[in-house]
């Protein structure tokens, strides 16, 4: 009822008006605007990427929830009554960490709203510049957004929706950054230097998240790990003896230009790693990133991914 006396309003104040004055009105098609505006669209493409990955890492600490609740269960019979507490407060603290993570993302305040006024704020506002513009040069009274629920004047002639998206993007081809040569990445697992990081296969697990943290990377093009670890099983590489020198040879048998290699070993609850990345033909070590968390189980995984940000954005070739 409301919008519909609004409505009544602005048409009467026209109807007045059109008696002294001619009225000219243009429409925008903001949906159009949204979705083919180039630059709005890659900066849209870069906040889901980042969506992506915070997705991944609430989904690597839920899982890592549902399997503490799983192993509990098992045990349970077996277990003191000292060992079930320590058991339970394992899994209250893990789930304290994930809505912790949660709140940070996804809050009013968290790093999705501030990610996203910093990528879509400088578009949304050549937008409304351009409209601005492309009106004044076309002496429009009013524009209008023609996808909106209330449409006072939409005449197909006076449609400008064309006129702002093709000055919006005629700079798109010049400032578009080119697009540079993707690198051929070979992750390898982390060589594990002692028995624990062994029995807990650390050095796999790190191969995984590694890949992860990389995928959407604008330098590399990632070759799959089960390639690389099939080449490892035929070279009968155990996980203590991934140095350098092997992981050069399986690379170089598989066309990668560069390849990670690491180490990771454990002192009581901590966890250190480092991550390498060598070019394959030379041996050249490029990059090299150390990461540790407190408890492997429960921060390992994003604390890798956030390190192989890391490593990305600190790689030159």
């Amino acid at each position: 009822m409301k919008r519909l006396f609004v409505a009544l309003c602005i048409t009467l104040f026209f109807i007045g008006i059109s008696y002294t004055a001619e009225i000219t009105v243009g429409v925008v098609d903001m949906e159009r605007i949204f979705r083919e505006y180039n630059e709005f669209q890659e900066a849209k493409r870069e906040l889901d990427r980042f969506v992506l990955e915070w997705e991944r890492q609430r989904d690597s600490l839920k899982q890592y929830i549902d399997s503490l609740k799983t192993a509990l269960e098992v045990e349970k019979p077996g277990l003191t009554e000292k060992g079930r507490e320590k058991k339970e407060i394992e899994i209250v603290k893990a789930q304290e960490t994930y809505s912790q993570f949660v709140k940070s993302i996804w809050d009013r305040d968290g790093l999705f709203y501030k990610k996203s006024t910093e990528l879509l704020n400088p578009y949304y506002e050549k937008i409304q510049e351009t409209i601005k513009n492309v009106a004044n040069a076309n002496k429009l009274d009013f524009v209008f957004n023609s996808s909106g629920n209330i449409i006072l004047y939409a005449s197909n002639s006076q449609n400008i929706t064309d006129l702002v998206l093709q000055e919006l993007n005629k700079t798109y081809e010049i400032q578009r950054p080119q697009v540079t040569q993707k690198f051929r990445l070979a992750i390898f697992p982390l060589m594990e230097t002692e028995s624990e990081a062994q029995k807990l296969q650390l050095g796999s697990r790190l191969q995984r998240s590694l890949y992860q943290g990389l995928s959407g990377s604008a330098n590399f093009e990632l070759l799959s790990t089960g390639e690389v670890n099939q080449e490892i099983s035929r070279r009968s590489l155990s996980s203590d003896k991934l140095f350098p020198e092997n992981c050069q040879q399986i690379a170089l048998s598989l066309n990668s230009d560069f390849f990670v290699a690491g180490t990771v070993e454990t002192q009581g609850e901590n966890v250190t790693f480092t991550y390498r990345i060598f070019r394959t033909a030379t041996m050249e070590k490029l990059v090299e990133i150390t990461g540790q968390a407190q408890n492997p189980r429960e921060s390992l995984d994003v604390e890798s991914i956030q390190k192989a940000k890391l490593l990305d954005q600190q790689f030159k070739p």
